[in-house]
């Protein structure tokens, strides 16, 4: 079974241990330590970007701000987008967005909290990068960096905020939107999937099952433009949400027809803290959010041939598997990659 022992600390770099009083400590206490902070999301963000319409994609969200101080040491809140061109690899410098100041936060009248509230729209982020739409493909990914900078100076981010933070639902902290630019997307059904455990934990019960094969049906379930929930049938009917698409079972040992197990699944259920989906953006896969364990999913390839879809995954444990899904209602997959 998979067992995770976390340690989160909203300071982010100090511990406290007590010693002799009068001698000196050999690191800093955390009186002495610098304390950061972090924007915490108030609601999921609502909104897509469309390579095929620029005109009418925008996204908006809502923040609050933790510090020491309760937000109060926030002076203020920066956005940067940069893009990544996923033909070539290529990316761009970061871009200013918005700088928002404190004196612009409002309140949350439940926590008290510095808040602030934006909205980007895909032609203003192509504009501050000087980009036009012609300068881009359906597939490439606008990226959207926050940083909060404090009253003395110090500053926040994707790019020095420790991956436990980053990574941990239960925050809720927000450094980094990544907006692909969507293609109208159309992967809905149900078809046959095979998946052989792959991959390396360094725990003996999933690596030593590696080689196992789970067969059954596999249901992609549009819930947004381009994006999919991925629900599982390895046994009798029992139908699991599942981005593992079904690999857990074999990987793990679990039943494939004991509902109880929808618990150990990567994803749990929809709404719930770890939400997983993959994202079509213009025939290119690839994963959003994280597992209720805070992992993050990758793929290392995509292949398609007619009806037959290979997914070879793999994610931030080591889990992974090679996962063959089939077309049986006559037609082929689009060309996926």
């Amino acid at each position: 079974m998979k067992i995770f022992k976390q340690l989160f600390f909203l300071g982010l770099v100090g511990i406290f241990v007590a010693s002799c009083a009068d001698e000196p400590l050999p690191f800093e206490t955390f009186d002495q330590s610098q304390k950061g902070a972090f924007a915490r999301k108030l609601e999921d963000d609502k909104g897509t970007f469309f390579f095929t319409d620029p005109d009418n994609s925008s996204f908006s969200f809502t923040v609050e701000f933790y510090d020491d101080n309760d937000g109060k040491n926030v002076a203020s809140h920066d956005w940067y987008v940069w893009h990544r061109n996923n033909i070539t690899g290529d990316v761009t410098d970061k871009a200013l967005m918005v700088s928002m100041p404190a004196s612009s936060f409002g309140t949350n009248a439940k926590s008290g909290l510095p808040t602030a509230s934006y909205t980007f729209t895909m032609n203003d982020a192509l504009a501050a990068l000087g980009l036009t739409i012609d300068d881009v493909n359906g597939g490439d990914d606008l990226i959207f960096d926050g940083f909060v900078v404090k009253t003395d100076g110090s500053s926040f981010g994707p790019d020095n905020t420790g991956s436990s933070l980053q990574g941990n639902n239960g925050f809720d902290g927000i450094f980094r939107f990544q907006k692909p630019l969507l293609c109208v997307s159309a992967l809905d059904g149900t078809y046959d999937f095979s998946s052989e455990v792959s991959g390396g934990t360094g725990n003996g019960t999933w690596d030593g099952n590696i080689g196992m094969v789970q067969t059954g049906k596999v249901r992609f379930e549009q819930v947004g433009d381009g994006v999919y929930n991925i629900y599982t049938i390895p046994g009798n009917d029992v139908e699991f949400l599942d981005i593992s698409f079904g690999a857990y079972f074999a990987g793990w040992g679990y039943d494939p027809n004991d509902p109880n197990s929808q618990g150990s699944m990567p994803n749990t259920e929809v709404g719930a803290e770890g939400n997983i989906q993959i994202i079509d953006a213009c025939n290119k896969l690839s994963y959003t959010g994280s597992s209720q364990w805070g992992e993050t999913y990758a793929f290392n390839s995509v292949t398609v041939n007619g009806p037959v879809l290979i997914l070879d995954w793999i994610n931030s444990y080591g889990e992974g598997a090679i996962t063959t899904i089939t077309r049986t209602d006559g037609t082929d997959w689009p060309a996926l990659k």
